[in-house]
């Protein structure tokens, strides 16, 4: 069963948003929006959490009640895919 142009066209654009929107770990954590710890990511408000919620892989709660989040590095395969789009 092949794709219609609108599911195409659709997917094109998940893939696109997806690695366009990916955010900037490093500069979040630089600014104070997060902290990290042992591969874990600690969301300071509600945007940063937001911000990085939709790319994570695994969420847990702390012993003091914090939510963290690892999330999932950016993909240099769709990267690529999306350049070719």
């Amino acid at each position: 069963m092949s794709l219609t142009e609108k599911e195409l066209a659709d997917l094109k654009k998940l893939i696109r948003d997806r690695v366009d929107n990916y955010p900037d770990l490093e500069g979040m954590v630089a600014a104070g929006k997060l902290s990290y710890k042992s591969g874990w990511y600690e969301a300071k408000s509600k945007e940063a959490y937001d911000a990085i919620v939709q790319y994570a892989t695994s969420i847990r709660v702390s012993k003091d009640g914090t939510a963290q989040i690892k999330v999932a590095r950016e993909s240099k395969r769709l990267k690529a895919l999306a350049e070719k789009l």
